[in-house]
C-alpha cells in the first residue's frame, strides 16, 4: 500500500485555497489538496495552538484507501492495531451473536482496518500537510464571510481572499450558519438524546487479570448491546491502551460536544450495572478524574453545501453518529475528492463546475452513510423483549451474508462504503463534464 502518486493541478502555482478549521477534516482537505500540489493552502485555526483529544478511532477499509492516496497511511502503522474482527455481544452475559472478518473484507476490497488514537491521526494528517507546503494559521478566527468575493475577516488578521474557501470547521460551523441564513434556513444541531462515556486503559491495569489481558491483546473491537446503550472496545497504541466509548441516551442537558467535560465515575458505574463481570471490571478500572462524557448531535441534511466559491466539508456538511466507524472517513473522502476535482481545473472560471461535482458527488453518499448510522444507533439499543429477541436473530444470521440491523457488519452497506475508489470515481466523473 505505497502513497499513490497523484496527477499534479494544472493551476497548482496560481489557485489560492483557504481551509477553515484544522480538525480531521480540514487536514484532510488540505493534504488533499497540497498532495495534488497545490502551493497556496492556507488553514486557518481559531484555537492558540493545535491540539487534538479524544478517544480511539477506526480507519475504515475506505478511509485506508484515502490514507494510503495521501502518503499516511504506512506512517500510522507503527501505534495503529490492524483488526482482524469484530465482534457483537449480548450485554449480560456476553454471548457473541455476530462477527465480522477484517481479515476478509480486507481480501475483498484490498485495505485493512485499523484502529488509533484520534490525536495519533490528526499528528499524521497535520504533519504531511505542512510538508507538502500548506501553511497552518492558528488563533485566526473567522469573523465574518463574503461568499461572492470569497473573502473572510479574520480577527487580528483582517481581510484575506482565496479562489476557494474549504468551510471544515466542525459541527458547530459558523460558515454554514452564515450560508443557510442566505438562504433563509435555520441552522441547527440535533440533539440525539445521546450520550457518550470515554474510557482509556493502560496496559499494566489489564495485564494481570487474564480475562482483560485476552482483551488488550486479540486485535478485535467488541460491541456489547443492550436497552439503551451499547459499548465498544478495542486495543490501541499497539496494544498498549484499551478504548471504551459507550453510547447511551440520557439527559444531555448540560452536556457539550466537547470531549472535555469531566464525568462521575460512580454515575456511570451505576448506569451499566448488571452488564456482565469482564465489561464492568474494565469500567472499574477507568482512572479517577479522567472519566468524560460528551452529548451526540447531529445535523439534518443540508438544501446544499455550496455558496459561490465557498464549500462545506466534514462535520460542517454531514455531522454524524460514530456507530458504523464513518465521520473521519467521510470527511477523508471529502478531501480526496475536493483536491482530485480542483487539480483538474485549468483556468479559475472551472472551478465552480469543479464544486458542483464535488458536491453532487459527495452530498448522497455522506448522506446516506449519516441515515446508515442513525438506523444502527436504533437498532443497537432495544429494550429487552420480543423486537431484542428478533433482532437478536438476524444478527446471527447476519454473520452467514443476510442482511443486519447493525450496518457496520451488513454486506451491503459495506461493499457500498469500501469498494468504491472516490478519486478515481471523481476523475472520471469530471472527465465526462
Amino acid at each position: 500500500m505505497a502513497a499513490t502518486l497523484l496527477p499534479k493541478a494544472r493551476l497548482a502555482g496560481q489557485m489560492s485555497i483557504g481551509v477553515v478549521g484544522a480538525g480531521i477534516g480540514g487536514l484532510a482537505s488540505a493534504v488533499g489538496l497540497a498532495s495534488r500540489g497545490f502551493q497556496h493552502v492556507t488553514i486557518y485555526e481559531s484555537a492558540p495552538e493545535i491540539g487534538e483529544v479524544g478517544a480511539g478511532i477506526q480507519v475504515a477499509p475506505n478511509f485506508c484507501r484515502v490514507l494510503t492516496h495521501f502518503g499516511i497511511l504506512e506512517r500510522l502503522k507503527r501505534d495503529a492495531v490492524r483488526l482482524e474482527q469484530a465482534s457483537v455481544r449480548r450485554y449480560v452475559n456476553d454471548e457473541q451473536l455476530n462477527s465480522t472478518s477484517f481479515a476478509n473484507l480486507e481480501k475483498e476490497y484490498g485495505y485493512p482496518t485499523f484502529v488509533v488514537h484520534r490525536a495519533d491521526l490528526h499528528r499524521a494528517l497535520l504533519e504531511r500537510a505542512l510538508e507538502l507546503g500548506a501553511k497552518l494559521r492558528t488563533n485566526s478566527h473567522v469573523e465574518d464571510i463574503d461568499f461572492e468575493k470569497t473573502s473572510m475577516q479574520i480577527k487580528g488578521l483582517g481581510t484575506v481572499k482565496h479562489d476557494v474557501i474549504v468551510a471544515a470547521d466542525g459541527i458547530k460551523s459558523g460558515i454554514r450558519a452564515k450560508m443557510m441564513a442566505r438562504r433563509g434556513e435555520i441552522d441547527e444541531t440535533i440533539p440525539t438524546g445521546e450520550a457518550a462515556y470515554r474510557v482509556i486503559l493502560k496496559r499494566e491495569q489489564m495485564e494481570n487479570d487474564p480475562d482483560l489481558k485476552r482483551l488488550i491483546d486479540e486485535p478485535t473491537a467488541i460491541r456489547w448491546i443492550g436497552p439503551d446503550a451499547h459499548i465498544v472496545a478495542y486495543p490501541i497504541k499497539a496494544h498498549n491502551g484499551y478504548n471504551i466509548v459507550s453510547t447511551h441516551i440520557s439527559n444531555t442537558v448540560g452536556l457539550t460536544e466537547d470531549w472535555t467535560a469531566r464525568a462521575s465515575k460512580e454515575i456511570m458505574l451505576k448506569r451499566f450495572d448488571g452488564w456482565n463481570d469482564k465489561l464492568m471490571k474494565c469500567l472499574r478500572l477507568a482512572p479517577e478524574g479522567e472519566l468524560v462524557e460528551w452529548a451526540l448531535r447531529i445535523h439534518l441534511p443540508l438544501s446544499g453545501w455550496l455558496d459561490h466559491n465557498v464549500a462545506l466539508l466534514g462535520d460542517a456538511a454531514h455531522a454524524t453518529l460514530p456507530h458504523i466507524a464513518q465521520g473521519a472517513a467521510q470527511a477523508g473522502e471529502d478531501g480526496a475528492v475536493l483536491g482530485t476535482l480542483l487539480a483538474r481545473c485549468t483556468s479559475v472560471e472551472e472551478i465552480p463546475k469543479a464544486l458542483k461535482t464535488y458536491e453532487r458527488l459527495r452530498k448522497a453518499r455522506a448522506d446516506w452513510a449519516v441515515a446508515m448510522a442513525k438506523s444502527t444507533g436504533e437498532a443497537l439499543h432495544m429494550p429487552d423483549g420480543p423486537q431484542q429477541a428478533a433482532r437478536d436473530e438476524q444478527l446471527k444470521k447476519a454473520s452467514t451474508g443476510a442482511t443486519s440491523p447493525d450496518k457496520w457488519g451488513d454486506k451491503a452497506t459495506q461493499q457500498k462504503l469500501y469498494s468504491l475508489d472516490v478519486v478515481q470515481q471523481a476523475d472520471q466523473e469530471f472527465a465526462k463534464l
